[in-house]
């Protein structure tokens, strides 16, 4: 198994891969879905409440599926937790991660969580923005995961993980109504909601621009090009959904 210190490094280079720094929160979605140099499809939709996600690797093609029902905290820990299978573990074909966050887990999982820790919240980045033990009350737990738009769950776990709050505290922070807590500091609830019923179906990265490119191309027809972004559930591109425009005509 890999050593927290080796995962942290780890992250650090995959950073660095997308030209990002070590300190700086991440749009992990914009990255990835732009992410040319990877062939990677990102599938967001309902799932079991027992499961946040699952990918598959067929050899350069990869598709990560998250459960849309889970908070958007949670869709981005997801996203970097498969990025870890796919990116890193030897003849990985599937994988089915479950939401638990306990020490039940298997090596890999276990793996894949440390290292999407680190990859949201960085060690050093974590230290930088609070390294005093003391300083770590609940507005500072809601200010950082807010800083690096994470869960509150998995912004305790860590805590708990680099002894920077004890358990006692932990669990007495887990108990209470985190999107409340975070309005009255005067920050908004997205992050710990899920997707818009409207949008929990949802396809982007590399399966959208094979798409697009067949078509420009004229290997499939306008019908299927149409039936494959619907199947894509990409109604929005088909009938030319734009809800700037429409915002804008409000």
């Amino acid at each position: 198994m890999r050593t927290a210190q080796e995962l942290n490094s780890l992250a650090l280079r995959t950073r660095r891969m997308w030209n990002e720094d070590g300190y700086s929160p991440i749009d992990i979605f914009a990255i990835v879905n732009g992410w040319k140099d990877k062939k990677i499809t990102i599938v967001r939709y309902p799932m079991s409440s027992r499961i946040s996600g699952m990918c598959t690797k067929e050899d350069k093609d990869i598709i990560i599926c998250i459960n849309s029902t889970t908070s958007y905290g949670r869709q981005r820990f997801t996203l970097a937790h498969e990025l870890y299978h796919v990116l890193y573990e030897k003849n990985m074909q599937r994988v089915i991660c479950d939401m638990s966050m306990n020490g039940d887990k298997a090596e890999s999982e276990k793996e894949a969580d440390q290292f999407a820790s680190y990859l949201l919240m960085p060690y050093d980045a974590l230290l930088e923005y609070e390294h005093d033990k003391t300083k770590w009350n609940l507005e500072k737990v809601i200010d950082a995961e807010q800083f690096f738009q994470v869960s509150h769950q998995a912004m305790l776990h860590r805590l708990v993980c680099d002894n920077l709050l004890s358990n006692e505290v932990a669990d007495e922070y887990k108990s209470i109504t985190v999107s409340t807590e975070a309005a009255r500091l005067g920050y908004g609830k997205e992050l710990y909601f899920p997707t818009d019923k409207n949008k929990q179906y949802f396809t982007t990265g590399e399966y959208i621009r094979k798409v697009e490119k067949m078509a420009e191309k004229d290997l499939i027809s306008e019908g299927k090009r149409e039936e494959l972004l619907l199947d894509a559930y990409r109604a929005d591109i088909v009938y030319n959904f734009d809800e700037e425009e429409a915002n804008l005509n409000d």
